[in-house]
């Protein structure tokens, strides 16, 4: 077994830092300089350390020179990675570059479909992205392949969040969830625990919700996943609050935050700083409260997370009003609406939020 197989193997099995160590020691001749990079960045990817993976896949691309399959790989890490950071507009290129490479060479053709359609959710493409998604599953469950069915499952829930359809999301997150067990993937059941607990959670399901992430967390615990950890402590911290346990919750904002902002995952560190400006504001400690929001608007802008600008903008609209500047409010809370229906969203509606 060669070495660059040898940290192949490690990356399958979820040992993201021990294949950076494995990387790191090892000196790659140039033929296979290309390949060295798109392994560091599959393993910092895993380690949640996506901005850094990016210049890794760039520069695979750059050491393929021609070498089509290689770029089509680093194209669809590129698009996952850029996908997790809110990259819309880089998300959707890398995406359909993949695509168009994948059908001109016959390879990774359900993984460049796959990475197309959760492009296409992350821009606001909804119908097409769940046409696509559906279409997807229908192909894993044909083949009886568990991985990948856990995989579209756990898209589709989220895409019929955004929908507002709560049923039809938590039973793709619990389809989910039965498959990856199926598979014997436990990142993907993790992945399944945490979607299905944030749609209990804005459905109102408080208990099942946080079971959910409880169990999730215990299945992160041992492993190199950061983002997974940090997204742990985000989500308990959410139904700790809804439960009006609000010191619990702002010690786990406080984890999440840490952890987030050793990712540069901003986009969901706008969630976190909206929560702490939750917990602030239920405390009357509007000052503080007014600081987190305007933070999660900055980190949320530009990030596609239209959610939590709008979730930002309605808080920032009850603040203004709890402090007695009706006329702001006002202003603050029609400006939310204009942008909520704009996007297509349900997020003043959702009273478990």
């Amino acid at each position: 077994m060669t070495n660059i197989e040898k940290i192949e193997k490690l990356l399958d099995q979820g040992k993201f830092a021990a294949a950076a160590a494995a990387l790191k020691k090892s000196k790659p001749a140039p033929a296979e300089r290309g390949r060295w990079s798109l392994l560091n960045g599959e393993a910092l990817r895993g380690l949640g350390l996506f901005g850094l993976a990016l210049r890794e896949y760039a520069a695979a691309r750059k050491a393929a020179r021609g070498n089509e399959e290689l770029e089509l790989e680093a194209r669809l890490s590129e698009a996952r990675c850029n996908r997790a950071l809110g990259g819309d507009a880089a998300a959707l290129a890398c995406a359909k570059r993949a695509l168009a490479l994948s059908k001109k060479l016959d390879l990774y053709q359900n993984e460049a479909g796959l990475e197309w359609a959760l492009a296409l959710r992350l821009v606001g493409r909804l119908p097409e992205a769940a046409g696509l998604l559906e279409g997807t599953l229908k192909t894993y469950r044909r083949s009886s392949d568990h991985a990948g069915a856990a995989f579209v499952l756990w898209a589709l829930g989220g895409l019929y969040r955004l929908q507002g359809r709560y049923q039809a999301g938590i039973n793709a997150f619990e389809e989910s969830l039965k498959a990856a067990h199926k598979a014997g993937d436990e990142a993907a059941a993790g992945y399944a625990l945490f979607g299905l607990g944030g749609i209990l959670r804005v459905a109102g399901f408080m208990g099942r919700a946080l079971d959910c992430y409880v169990r999730a967390r215990k299945s992160f615990a041992a492993t190199d996943d950061a983002f997974a950890k940090a997204y742990a402590e985000c989500g308990t911290a959410n139904v700790l609050r809804q439960l009006g346990r609000l010191e619990e919750a702002y010690a786990g904002y406080t984890r999440a935050h840490k952890l987030y902002s050793g990712l540069s995952d901003w986009a969901d560190l706008g969630f976190v700083e909206w929560g702490m400006g939750e917990i602030k504001k239920k405390n009357g400690n509007f000052g503080e409260a007014l600081k987190h929001y305007l933070k999660a608007g900055k980190l949320f802008k530009g990030r596609s997370e239209p959610r939590g600008e709008a979730l930002t903008m309605l808080s920032l609209g009850t603040l203004y009003y709890l402090k007695g500047e009706t006329t702001r409010a006002e202003r603050q809370h029609d400006a939310a609406m204009k942008f909520i229906r704009r996007h297509g969203l349900h997020t003043h509606l959702e009273t478990f939020t």
